[in-house]
């Protein structure tokens, strides 16, 4: 992790070392030549989650098909199926065939694909990848599916996606059939079609991730786990029994598997752990398990006075959407904060009783608030590895194609 760093300023000078006690921090980088802003991995921490997971699924004899939405990285998702995972979770078609693309089987799609101008893509798709699974919510999704079938003569593996966020206390919904009626009729329908192939469901939680207090998350997660458990017991009745269940995330993969309801494993944003990941505590012993892995590289352009200090790292280098804001790594004085100051900009504040001061061109080091729509944000990412750049990734699943 990023503990002491020198790296080079832009005009070619080292800066002053960061030291940082931050959750452990203990590598140190040095001379780090790199231009700003830039998304850096360390890549002994993505190593160790991605492994962590991993013993912690096969322990608990569970599968792990992580959500790639987190990382839009072929390579990682390499590194996660070597590791143990079963396939991979994607969200867009983009992603899907990206990740098909670079030889990468087993893919399941979350999100229902329902327009017709995606039609050629995902017929594409289907010919190219192997063990390629999609999700229904609605009748319109299942003839839509039955037509690409048709249309490419082959069966479509398919699971219904069954709304489970709507039950909870915030009432929200997006996808998902939204009762167990709806969710028993399309099971009972893809079983039926000659063109598909029924497999199970999915059941994914979003609103809960990020409840910090692990006791209200335990109780919102009980919640829909019991409405989970009617679901799975229906469809039993209805010899529709569920080969694959998949769900849960990084904030409850915990209380998932205790449940013995799931049969995959869903979580995606373990492999970085942002600040939203910082402050929930995963477990009831508030032990979290993962370690930081993902950083923005900024520089100083402009001093505004001793204790204000403007970087390159604004809105599109940094996401938005958090409560938190994005965290200042390295030695910059305890209560320093940062602001976002528009597109292109972000400012540095530091208390005016520091003695430090620093310089144009010296770099800022700080942690996303959220790690899938920063890592969004960029074409590569730079691995840190044995205290310097090892080598760039591409960043390949990124956009939407």
């Amino acid at each position: 992790m990023i503990d002491s760093i020198n790296i080079m300023n832009n005009n070619g000078t080292i800066n002053k070392s960061f030291s940082n006690n931050y959750k452990g921090l203990s590598i140190n980088y040095k001379n780090i030549n790199i231009v700003t802003p830039a998304l850096l991995i360390d890549k002994s921490n993505l190593i160790d989650n991605i492994k962590i997971m991993s013993k912690y699924t096969k322990k608990n004899k569970i599968n792990l098909r992580p959500h790639t939405k987190s990382h839009k990285t072929s390579e990682i998702a390499k590194m996660q199926i070597k590791n143990g995972a079963v396939g991979i979770c994607v969200a867009t078609l983009y992603e899907a065939e990206i990740m098909s693309e670079k030889n990468i089987e087993n893919i399941l799609i979350t999100t229902p694909i329902t327009n017709l101008n995606s039609q050629k893509r995902l017929s594409k798709l289907i010919k190219s990848s192997k063990n390629l699974m999609l999700i229904i919510d609605s009748s319109y999704g299942l003839k839509f599916l039955e037509k690409m079938a048709i249309k490419n003569n082959k069966k479509i593996k398919v699971l219904v996606d069954c709304d489970i966020m709507g039950i909870g206390t915030n009432k929200i919904r997006r996808t998902g059939a939204k009762n167990i009626k709806e969710i028993i009729k399309l099971a009972s329908l893809i079983n039926k079609n000659k063109c598909l192939k029924y497999l199970g469901i999915t059941a994914y939680a979003g609103d809960i991730q990020h409840i910090n207090n692990y006791n209200q998350r335990k109780i919102e997660t009980t919640i829909r786990h019991n409405y989970l458990n009617k679901i799975i017991n229906k469809l039993k009745d209805k010899n529709l029994s569920p080969e694959i269940i998949s769900g849960g995330g990084t904030g409850s993969y915990d209380i998932d598997t205790n449940s013995k309801l799931f049969t995959e494993l869903q979580a995606g944003s373990y492999v970085f752990n942002d600040v939203e990941y910082d402050n929930v505590n995963i477990y009831k012993s508030n032990k979290n398990p993962f370690k930081s892995g993902l950083f923005v590289a900024s520089s100083i352009i402009s001093i505004l006075d001793d204790f204000n200090y403007i970087i390159d790292a604004g809105l599109k280098a940094l996401s938005a959407d958090s409560k938190y804001l994005p965290k200042l790594m390295g030695s910059l004085p305890e209560n320093s904060k940062y602001t976002f100051m528009g597109d292109e900009h972000g400012k540095i504040t530091i208390p005016k009783s520091s003695k430090i001061k620093f310089k144009h061109g010296e770099i800022i080091i700080i942690q996303p608030s959220h790690c899938d729509p920063t890592v969004n944000l960029y074409d590569k990412c730079y691995l840190i590895e044995k205290d310097k750049i090892s080598k760039s990734w591409a960043i390949d699943a990124r956009g939407y194609g």
